[in-house]
């Protein structure tokens, strides 16, 4: 009795100086994540976000000195821009409801779609009615 209580006792000390070594481990050694997509890839995103079904633009203008096209697409009350450099594999992106509130955004820096205007926490700002 004595001896398997000690066997127990002996266990279960290795069992803990082993999740320290692997907290110790997991401390030590962290991995960040790293963004391998081109320059090209992350413009491409953001105009993807507000043009998913790449079909052609409702209006589209383009700059011949910058080669920059700005494409406007309308669904409903849904209203998206784009706006595009190929030569520099730059993007900007918006869209929104007409009357709604904070509309999304991105552009190639950031390509992820996110609210363009960013509240803090617990703070009301003069759009919201509530």
């Amino acid at each position: 009795m004595k001896r398997s209580i000690v066997i127990l006792a002996g266990l279960g000390v290795i069992g803990v100086s082993l999740s320290g070594c692997e907290s110790y481990y997991d401390q030590r050694y962290r991995t960040s994540y790293v963004d391998v997509r081109t320059q090209k890839e992350k413009a491409d995103q953001c105009v993807a976000a507000f043009e998913p079904d790449g079909k052609a633009p409702q209006v589209m203008t383009y700059d011949s000195n910058t080669k920059t096209e700005v494409h406007v697409n309308q669904d409903g009350r849904r209203v998206d821009v784009t706006a595009q450099n190929a030569q520099d594999n730059t993007s900007l992106g918006m869209g929104g409801k007409v009357g709604g509130r904070i509309p999304d955004a991105c552009t190639d820096a950031d390509p992820n779609p996110l609210p363009a205007i960013r509240k803090r926490p617990n703070q009301r700002q003069s759009w919201d009615h509530k």
